[in-house]
């Protein structure tokens, strides 16, 4: 039964044993490596350290590049690693090559902050056996449900994501549109706003394709209001903020914009540098997402799948909303932060 699980379940509940004697090489693999993936590294890591015989691989390229994770996946399953959690960059690609090369060698694949999507034509479950991560869709309409918060009379917007073709992020614009429209969408990213509820969104969303500069200079069209204005800034991951420095030479420029409200600005993920700056009223909410607990998810979910043991289809792991005024404490769970840049 697909439920939300409570988190950090104590990790004493795992038994610490391998299968027969063996190594157990269990494989964490990020769309790419960053601020954000990296935690799920950390959980990966501290999870199969509490189990005995059990190894962490983590491994992804340096950028985001669906064939550059193919080429990945396929150098773990040469290797004969025993599972495998993805988070899925572009799902057709991997479905055609690693995924369904991994399947014909009988090795288990999850996925972790980003599934297969409905573009496949499949039931997910057929080529990976559970996802672990955020709920997406949820995320996004947390992202569209704070903005009608400040602006409930509606406005202009503009969206930023990485990729066009990113399952998860697609996700996240539908669920932002579904808040504020009222509407429900047959399938992701849903439709261009026009005057739904009183929200337009003044063009399609700027895609940075994960390049950090270029999701700043994306940014600051924004704030200059030049050449398109809107009142309203949502990103769907972090990217502008993953260079703290950049960020804030940008944004300076624009504070009594933000102090008066002219341009809203919400960011997904909610990184130490990230809680600094909104800290600083360099944004106006942060959403956080927590890729430490994606990790150590993902090790405990195959090595039970791997050892025959009862699992978890679906694990959504929580969000938080964070703001100048709860700052110091909206991120902290169980003594643990969550943390984030997509």
């Amino acid at each position: 039964m697909v439920r939300t699980l409570v988190l950090f379940v104590a990790l004493s509940l795992i038994p610490l044993s391998s299968v027969c004697g063996k190594e157990l090489k269990l494989a964490v693999v990020p769309k790419f490596h960053s601020v954000f993936f990296d935690q799920s590294k950390a959980g990966c890591i501290d999870a199969a350290a509490q189990i005995k015989g059990v190894k962490c691989l983590y491994r992804g390229p340096d950028i985001s590049n669906v064939r550059m994770q193919d080429q990945v996946i396929n150098q773990l399953i040469d290797e004969g690693v025993d599972g495998i959690a993805i988070a899925v960059t572009q799902s057709n690609y991997l479905v055609k090559n690693s995924l369904k090369r991994a399947k014909e060698a009988g090795i288990p694949i999850i996925t972790y902050d980003s599934d297969v999507d409905t573009s496949i034509n499949e039931d997910p479950s057929h080529l990976r056996l559970a996802y672990i991560g955020t709920d997406n869709f949820e995320l996004g309409k947390t992202l569209g449900e704070e903005l009608k918060k400040i602006r409930p009379n509606g406005g202009t917007l503009i969206m930023q994501s990485g990729r066009p073709d990113s399952p998860n992020l697609n996700l996240r614009l539908m669920g932002v549109r579904s808040a504020l429209s009222g509407r429900k969408y047959a399938t992701p990213p849903g439709e261009l706003l026009n005057n739904d509820l009183g929200w337009t969104e003044v063009r399609e969303p700027f895609f940075n394709f994960d390049q950090l500069d270029q999701s700043v200079k994306q940014m600051e069209s924004v704030m200059k209001g030049k050449p398109i204005t809107a009142d309203s800034f949502i990103a769907v991951g972090g990217w502008a903020q993953n260079d703290q420095a950049l960020y804030r030479t940008m944004i300076a420029p624009y504070q009594e914009k933000i102090n008066n409200n002219k341009v809203i600005i919400i960011i997904t993920d909610t990184s130490s540098e990230q809680l600094t700056m909104l800290a600083d009223q360099l944004a106006h909410i942060n959403i956080g997402q927590n890729p430490y607990e994606m990790g150590r998810q993902a090790i405990q979910t195959l090595y039970k799948i791997v050892t025959k043991q009862k699992y978890e289809k679906t694990i959504y792991t929580p969000i938080r909303v964070c703001t100048p005024e709860n700052v110091d404490t909206c991120t902290k769970i169980a003594g643990l932060e969550m943390v984030g840049s997509e």
